[in-house]
């Protein structure tokens, strides 16, 4: 390699200012052919933050004639670098990374354990996965969390069993993302304990099991939700009304009819929108009673406006007939 201007950008990835290193990684993976050889030498012989630049650079080039020298990086002695190596061995897809990948499951840092997790659940061999479910039992959050994704990716709903006993893990992060994935994968075994976690310490938690709760879509659970419309606690009235609304469940009708009462605006507008949900007109009139409700319903927007809004789709639902409640 002789261009002055690429010995300026090799110099660069050393540099103590992140977006210098971040402007040279960009323009020396724009140059293969040019600095292969030195960029491969960098993995080795740089300083640390210029064997990390230099394996992200290896991963854009999704070149196979870096496999060896990525492992090689495996064990460098900065996690940093070894988090890129496993990143830019995910890049390439190849199946021999597995062996060297399983090894760094043991590995001190869980940020590095975490990355390996990750690209092991991309390759979905029986190996893999076997080692990432002991990975959802890890110490360390970040790396249950990857294991948890990696598996719901792998293996869809066979991993709902696996999923399941993690809605009770310490981390609050961990439980959010599970029950997203229940969500994700309509696992309907996870209902009750959706429905409990409705009521978890932590908002996003509860937030994410009111979204799986809607994904799942299914009316059994609506009985248990709309005692909640009665709760003490306004988010937990509004989240009700949001679930309710999604589930279109017709035995919520009058439940919901008598929320839109409720003292809290936010509420009575998550409940009219609910009701627009549900597309029955019966609920007209009482729509129409708060049609001129001019209190803020938080990011919803005024409870009239909301109102008006669910009575004008009421009204263009096609008339249905009289069925079952659900």
């Amino acid at each position: 390699m002789s261009s002055e201007s690429a010995v300026k950008l090799i110099d660069d990835l050393g540099s103590e200012h992140p977006l210098a290193r971040y402007r040279a990684v960009d323009a020396l993976s724009a140059r293969r052919e040019e600095v292969f050889d030195a960029i491969v030498d960098l993995l080795v012989r740089g300083n640390a933050y210029q064997r990390a630049g230099a394996a992200e650079i290896l991963g854009r080039w999704h070149d196979a004639r870096t496999f060896d020298h990525l492992v090689g990086g495996l064990k460098d002695s900065d996690p940093s670098v070894r988090a890129r190596c496993i990143e830019a061995l995910g890049s390439l897809n190849d199946p021999r990374a597995e062996t060297p990948l399983l090894l760094v499951l043991q590995d001190a840092y869980p940020e590095v354990r975490a990355w390996a997790v990750d690209v092991l659940g991309r390759l979905k061999s029986r190996t893999a996965r076997q080692a990432l479910y002991a990975i959802l039992e890890d110490s360390d959050p970040n790396a249950r969390w990857h294991a948890a994704d990696a598996l719901a990716r792998s293996d869809g709903k066979r991993a709902i069993a696996r999923l399941m006993p993690m809605l009770n893990d310490p981390d609050p992060g961990v439980r959010a993302l599970v029950a997203e994935l229940l969500g994700r994968l309509r696992a309907r075994t996870s209902l009750t304990r959706l429905v409990d976690l409705l009521l978890d310490r932590d908002y996003q938690v509860r937030w994410r099991a009111a979204d799986a709760l809607v994904a799942i879509g299914d009316a059994r659970v609506a009985a248990r939700i709309i005692s909640q419309l009665k709760h003490t606690d306004m988010g937990v009235r509004w989240r009700a009304a949001y679930i309710l609304g999604g589930l279109k469940s017709k035995r919520a009708l009058k439940p919901l009819l008598a929320a839109l009462d409720d003292p809290d605006a936010q509420v009575r507008g998550r409940v009219a929108e609910a009701l627009g949900n549900l597309g029955d007109r019966r609920a007209l009139d009482a729509l129409q009673a708060r049609s001129n409700d001019d209190a803020l319903a938080g990011h919803l927007g005024l409870v009239g406006e909301i109102a008006r809004a669910a009575i004008e789709q009421i009204e263009k639902s096609p008339r249905r007939k009289a069925t079952r409640r659900t």
